[in-house]
């Protein structure tokens, strides 16, 4: 066994290692259950398939996805010895002089490398979506011409997981390599730097501190000063953009603002070049928003495959709709922005490197959720819609191959199960260091509570006049808007949600133009030049302007091919902003008879896409209303609030409002998941259904999970033990 290593400014640790003891249950299941059926020469095909197959294998081998491995590989590519070590906050690592420097410079030749290369910036970012292409042998061609992330569904936070792995591992062998370069005395202290080097997240709900950004200069400067092997120089700072080159590649086929080659983030034009002016305001505007979802989520006692996904699967009680992939969404339309820069399309967005210092922290947040529901993972869920690797309709479980991300050289595929201790993959937070509730939930607390600001003293945002909220107590309700939506209708969108109306400038002039930008047509000599930004022309810089909900799509609307729609659901907390109107004298109380009647005067949204404002009637599948839940505040500073009780409808609130009347969702056949339970497992009835499901592949099952060719189930045991090898305790999973 060998040894995490010690988490950093922790109390005593559970660190060193993790033993991990797979007992094969099942073994590719797809490739025997029903091998009888076929002919003699659909055998001799497929032996000559695998043949090619091996042959291919031999000559490209697979990539064996470890993490950072600073322990050496085995024969099968794994890695010989785990050794944890936290990812930071983006800030937090900038006080590591050496670090900070191996991972700007890492980033550099990591985006510099041949686009061939399966280890380059052009190619793992490429996996998530465009351009379509097989990564890591995965057959070719694709199941379907699209991307292989699992958005809207129960695999997105897992599969995410060995994804951010196989970035890390890349940009760790790019870090590697610029140390090479370095003078050989100075090589050591390097190399040590880089072995606790991972890769940093950005937490966008923090409080920054007062008058501080949300968004970082470290992400928006254009330029950065490093330290080469040849001394101290300035160079294009790789956390800015990416570039693809002199032009788009043709295989990406085509991208925002005529094919822009580099990643904009709330493009604008004449000339075309990102507007981080605006990027900052708007994140500023919207943090509070995001830290009251983190934090309603975190109190929300949903099971982990809840709270995981947007899917809205059998949702349909009153309990809570929001997920971290909703959440998650609100950020990438916010980055990207209604003009249409790369965040705001699913199938580019991996290439702007905001993009992965987001889902780093996305990751964070589903790792500290798993200890606060520690005995809930993966939930049972179908394929909503054509994948690279998947057809719609196929039954998936914790046990589902994450193609394409391979565990060794052989080709064997990742699970969620695998993953489900980020250990395994050499990293752990700074939040989760102990593995205890009680940690996670003092931070949740610190972090995204109403009751942080205290410790600033503010009441209120000295940038936006937002309130910022107080901690719940006895008697409180939360109040939320809740918004169902298709995910692929339309295109991606903007609700961006008010108490009280919104400022008139804004929607003065073009329609088309929603955030007019000061002096934005005005002629500049240096075409990478920052637009120019007018607060006083944004009407999310108000105080009555509450967040905006992001309903994150592709290029192109109706791009999925998907036999039902893909129903998405989450929340926007009223919260914190009805707070401060109580507050204020202008709300009676936060009980629901006082909130419907004033919320039916005073709530206002607009929806905005990249054509400008939107009738909200008009987007098929829509729907926005108002519930609340009653509070129980937390019993102490170790615990955190429960809001898990039925919420109450408010329809009053919104029924006159477009997309506001009262809406029931009922499940269509896509929705309903193969039941938990060890009946459903691969035995079933005898002919790999469940019992009392037809023998026939009809729909919603056309295949079950043990039927997908790299299905393994395991049980794992993970063992953690102390700086000495002494055994702490051990988890069967």
């Amino acid at each position: 066994m060998a040894n995490f290593s010690k988490p950093q400014s922790m109390m005593t640790m559970l660190v060193a290692l993790f033993a991990l003891l797979q007992f094969t249950v099942a073994f590719q299941h797809g490739a025997h259950h029903h091998a009888h059926r076929r002919g003699n020469d659909a055998i001799k095909m497929q032996i000559e398939e695998v043949a090619d197959a091996l042959e291919k294998r031999q000559s490209d081998g697979f990539t064996a996805i470890t993490g950072v491995c600073t322990a050496g590989t085995r024969s099968n590519g794994a890695c010989n010895g785990i050794n944890s070590a936290p990812r930071l906050e983006i800030r937090q690592l900038r006080n590591n002089q050496d670090q900070w420097n191996l991972y700007l410079l890492g980033m550099e030749r990591f985006q510099a490398k041949d686009k061939n290369d399966r280890l380059s910036y052009y190619q793992v970012a490429g996996i998530h979506g465009r351009p379509f292409q097989t990564w890591n042998n995965f057959p070719t061609p694709l199941v379907n011409q699209a991307g292989f992330c699992p958005h809207a569904q129960t695999l997105f936070g897992s599969w995410h997981r060995p994804y951010l792995a196989i970035y890390e591992q890349a940009l760790y062998q790019s870090i590697q390599e610029v140390i090479d370069d370095f003078p050989s005395d100075e090589q050591d202290r390097l190399r040590d730097a880089a072995s606790t080097l991972r890769m940093p997240y950005w937490d966008w709900a923090m409080d920054p501190g007062q008058n501080q950004p949300v968004v970082p200069a470290l992400m928006r400067d254009q330029q950065v000063t490093v330290n080469k092997p040849e001394g101290r120089v300035t160079i294009r700072n790789p956390l800015y953009s990416y570039s693809f080159g002199d032009s788009l590649p043709d295989e990406i086929g085509g991208g925002p603002w005529n094919s822009w080659p580099i990643t904009l983030r709330r493009p604008v034009g004449n000339p075309t070049r990102s507007n981080n002016n605006e990027l900052s305001a708007r994140f500023n505007a919207q943090r509070v928003s995001l830290r009251d979802r983190v934090f309603a989520l975190f109190s929300s006692k949903q099971s982990w495959g809840e709270a995981s996904t947007s899917q809205i699967g059998v949702r349909t009680d009153l309990s809570s709709s929001d997920s971290f992939e909703s959440v998650h969404d609100a950020v990438h339309n916010t980055a990207g922005g209604e003009s249409g820069g790369h965040m705001y399309y699913l199938d580019i967005s991996s290439f702007d490197p905001l993009f992965w210092l987001h889902h780093t922290n996305i990751d964070r947040l589903l790792a500290m959720y798993q200890l606060i529901v520690p005995n809930t993972w993966v939930a049972n869920g179908n394929i909503n819609h054509p994948m690279a690797q998947w057809n719609q309709g196929e039954a998936k479980n914790g046990n589902t191959p994450l193609k394409p991300f391979t565990k060794d050289t052989a080709g064997n595929y990742f699970t969620s199960n695998d993953i489900r201790e980020t250990r395994v993959l050499g990293y752990h937070y700074p939040e989760t260091s102990d593995r205890s509730y009680s940690q996670v939930a003092r931070a949740v607390t610190n972090l995204y509570g109403g009751g942080a600001r205290t410790l600033s003293k503010r009441s209120t945002d000295e940038q936006t006049g937002q309130y910022l909220g107080r901690p719940l107590k006895e008697g409180d309700y939360h109040t939320v808007v809740e918004i169902i939506a298709n995910k692929y209708s339309s295109g991606s969108y903007n609700i961006h949600c008010f108490v009280g109306q919104p400022g008139g400038n804004s929607t003065q002039g073009n329609s088309t133009a929603p955030y007019p930008v000061s002096n934005s047509t005005a002629p500049y000599s240096n075409s990478t030049g920052e637009a120019d930004y007018d607060p006083s022309t944004d009407y999310t810089q108000q105080s009555n302007y509450v967040g905006s909900y992001g309903v994150l799509g592709g290029m192109k609307p109706n791009s999925h091919n998907s036999t039902y729609p893909v129903m998405t659901t989450g929340t926007l907390p009223l919260t914190s902003c009805l707070q401060g109107k109580e507050f204020y004298g202008e709300l009676k109380s936060l009980k629901p008879e006082d909130v419907e009647s004033y919320l039916a005067e005073h709530l206002h949204y607009k929806v905005v896409g990249v054509d400008g404002e939107i009738n909200a009637d008009d987007i098929p599948d829509l729907h926005i209303s108002v519930k609340c839940t009653k509070v129980k505040p937390a019993a102490n500073d170790g615990e955190l609030p429960d809001l898990s009780a039925p919420y109450q409808k408010l329809p009053e609130a919104t029924k006159n409002k477009p997309a506001g009347k009262p809406f029931t969702y009922k499940p269509t056949p896509i929705d309903i998941p193969l039941p938990e339970g060890p009946e459903y497992q691969e035995s079933g009835n005898g002919n790999g259904k469940p019992p009392g499901y037809p023998s026939t592949g009809v729909f919603p099952y056309p295949t079950l999970p043990w039927e997908e060719q790299g299905y393994c189930a395991t049980k794992q045991t993970v063992e953690y033990v102390d700086e000495k090898g002494n055994l702490l305790y051990a988890e069967k999973y």
